[in-house]
Formats: structure tokens, sequence, C-alpha cells
């Protein structure tokens, strides 16, 4: 029976995801899988193809070309399966899928197990030639195809081909690297509480997992595989994008050589204040941060007095999504942004000389209001007129008002309020 150029890739990877199924690649499924190659006459390119795919973690089970080649591939999913004694759990998976695919009955599926038992049981009997590939009598010392002799070096009889992801905690997988940061890191990856490593793809992956607990090692070890690009990060068992866990690297490096650390994430010694704690969020305490204008001015009593309500749910809604992408820095002050938001005025009255200011716009925008000053200056009166769509601090008493009450509020001993505005 001839498959279609287009079969063979999947057709071997099946055969591969049974191999593949336990973890760990025997030498006898090896042996089984080229034995396979030949007979369908597949290619090496295609079977080297059929390993990317499966090595991708994403393949699963393909139904392939005409009834007569699935059940010819359930055959030799089941000689893979059967060849080291028995299907195990996760290759009966893969199996049962399979059929279901190809509408194979269980009565079918009884018999097709049988002949692939007695196939398996008569190629225990027998091994492959490494210099000509030829099926010979497991006791021959010399091939009687070729006459080179059958070595009696022993070789291990399984090798491990994939990890088992903890459920909890942190794993980082990387791969070899011929990097120079690459000795560092392996070094550090084996004081990991585990470390493993297998061979996927011709290369060796080395697995470090710490707990929950230990997610400072966890940066120590990504600090060492920066550069390198074959890598990944899992927590409690689920993979997360490395550039998402580990945004924050470079800034705590930084943080580590500042001159004050815990002042550097206030952004002092950039010369601005931000009072959530993280000057990755960019939302400083200054007279040009948008954030001040996230509210409302609203009139009331007699006078038609002029009040601005700031809106703190927005506000919340901002630093949380500013500051998701950091959320593993173990740096990250949530406790603090909260007690921020709950010491900011709810509302806020401009009066001169008082903590607050309008904020002036010369064109109207929607929500403002239209401001009108006037300043007496030698004996003559000067009118300024202006739109507003918020208010901004006028100078740093409101600054150190809001730090005061945020920092008692959480609980914070590590710095105060005056240390950041002196």
């Amino acid at each position: 029976m001839t498959l279609q150029d287009s079969d063979y890739v999947p057709y071997l990877a099946n055969i591969l995801l049974i191999s593949h199924a336990d973890g760990a690649l025997t030498n006898s499924e090896e042996q089984a899988i080229e034995e396979i190659r030949k007979c369908i006459k597949a290619k090496k390119t295609q079977l080297n193809e059929a390993k990317k795919l499966v090595d991708g973690e994403v393949f699963k089970p393909t139904k392939v070309g005409s009834f007569g080649i699935q059940v010819l591939n359930l055959e030799d999913m089941l000689y893979v399966s059967l060849i080291d004694g028995e299907i195990a759990k996760k290759e009966g998976q893969i199996i049962r899928e399979f059929v279901s695919q190809c509408g194979i009955t269980q009565e079918q599926l009884k018999g097709m197990v049988s002949e692939a038992a007695a196939r398996a049981s008569a190629s225990s009997k027998s091994i492959i030639c490494s210099a000509c590939s030829a099926s010979i009598s497991a006791g021959s010392k010399f091939c009687p195809q070729c006459g080179a002799a059958i070595g009696e070096k022993p070789t291990p009889d399984a090798k491990k081909i994939s990890f088992d992801i903890p459920t909890s905690g942190y794993v980082v997988e990387f791969c070899e690297s011929t990097a120079a940061s690459f000795p560092e890191a392996l070094e550090y990856a084996r004081s990991a509480e585990i470390f493993d490593s297998c061979v996927r793809g011709k290369k060796n992956w080395y697995f470090s997992s710490w707990s929950a607990s230990n997610f400072p090692n966890v940066i120590e070890l990504a600090e060492r595989l920066t550069g390198l690009k074959n890598k990944r990060i899992y927590f409690n068992g689920k993979e997360i994008p490395w550039r998402e866990v580990f945004a924050f690297t470079w800034c705590a490096s930084e943080r580590k050589s500042a001159y004050r650390p815990v002042e550097y994430c206030f952004g002092k010694d950039e010369n601005r204040i931000n009072p959530w704690g993280c000057k990755q969020l960019r939302m400083d305490w200054t007279e040009w941060a948008d954030w001040f204008s996230y509210g409302s001015f609203k009139k009331s009593g007699v006078f038609r007095k002029v009040t601005w309500s700031f809106d703190k749910d927005r506000i919340t809604h901002e630093i949380k999504t500013r500051y998701h992408q950091y959320r593993y820095c173990p740096y990250i002050r949530p406790d603090l942004m909260d007690s921020v938001i709950a010491a900011l005025p709810d509302t806020v009255e401009v009066t001169p000389d008082g903590d607050w200011k309008y904020h002036a716009l010369y064109e109207e925008v929607p929500g403002a209001i239209k401001v009108v000053e006037t300043e007496k200056q030698d004996g003559d009166t000067y009118r300024s007129e202006y739109f507003s769509d918020g208010v901004r601090p006028n100078g740093l008493n409101a600054l150190r008002k809001v730090l005061d009450e945020a920092i008692r509020r959480a609980g914070i001993t590590d710095i105060r309020a005056s240390q950041l505005l002196k």
C-alpha cells in the first residue's frame, strides 16, 4: 500500500507520539521506528520533520490517508506501543483517540492488538545492525549481511525525552547553548530543589524547579539565561510567556546597583516621584501627569461652588493595567498602591494658595469647565480665562499628606515620605 508524499510526516508523527508518551525513548522503540520507516519507504528527512512536529508538543493523533493507510498506521502504533511489553496508560489514550477518528470498531481493535503483540514478541528476538540496518538474531556477534561486529558496549535502554511539570511552584526549562553565559546558568540550575535533564530534538534540555516561596532563585537563573533563545517558564503547571514573567528583571538589576534601592523604586534617582512605589508605572506626581484628570467637576450649593472629584475606579484600573506585566517583581507593592488611592482625597476644591490648582487648557475639551481668574497688580486688574479638564498639585504638600497616610495604612517601615521629599 503506497502512501502519498503528504502522508509520511503525520504517519510517522503518530508513531513517534506513542513512543514519546511515557517521556522516555527505549532502544527497542528506536529500532521499531527505524524498521517502520524503511517498510513504508519514508526518507530520514521526513522522520526528522515528524520528530520536530512531536517535539513541538502541540501535535495530536491525526487521521492519515485512506482507511487502509489508517489501519496500517494503527498497526504500527500498536507495534511500537507493545515493543516494551504492554500498552501504557498515555499510549492507550492516544490509541483510543486515533481509533475514534478512523471509525475502527472495538472488535477490529482487539484483533489488531493480538497481531501487534505477536509482531512485537518476534521483534524482541532480533536486533538491528548499526552498520547496514539489517534485522539479525539478538545473540549474533557478527551481521550475516555485512559482516560488521555487533558491539558489546552497553547502552542505556532508555533516554528521557520530556519532563513531568509539577503542578505547584516554578519550573524553568532551557536548552544547551554555545552562549558564554550558559555554563554559569547550568551550574546555578543544578542548585535547584529539583534538577533534571532530557534529550529533545537531539539537544540536551535542562529542568530546574523551585517552590513558589523561592522565586528569587528563579530570578537569579533567569538573569543568567539572558540571551538564550530556547527557554520556558511554568508556574503551577502552566506555561507562561517568558517576557511576561521576567519583564522586570532589567529594572530589578538596576535597583541592585542603585545608591538607595528603595528610593530607586519611587523614582527619586531620576528627580521625580511616583507615589505607587514602582517607577515603571510611569504615573508620576507631576504637573503633566494625565491621571490627575481622571474625574469630573461638580457644582454644588447656593453659590454653585466648583469641586473636583477623582475617579478612583479609573485610577485603580490604570494602575492595575500598567503593573500587570511587572506583577512578578519581588519589589512591587500592591498594598501601597491601594493605600495611595485610598489616601487620595475624594474631592478637591481649588483655592488660592491651596494644595491644588486647575490644569489649564487653551481649548475646550469634553468635560472641561471655563475658569476665569482675576489678579490685581500695581493697581491694575488682570483677567485670565482658560479651560480646565482636571487639577494638578500645587507644590508638594498634597503629596506629603497622601504618602504619609498611604505608608501608614500599608504598614511600610523601610521608607518615609520625608526621605522621598527632602
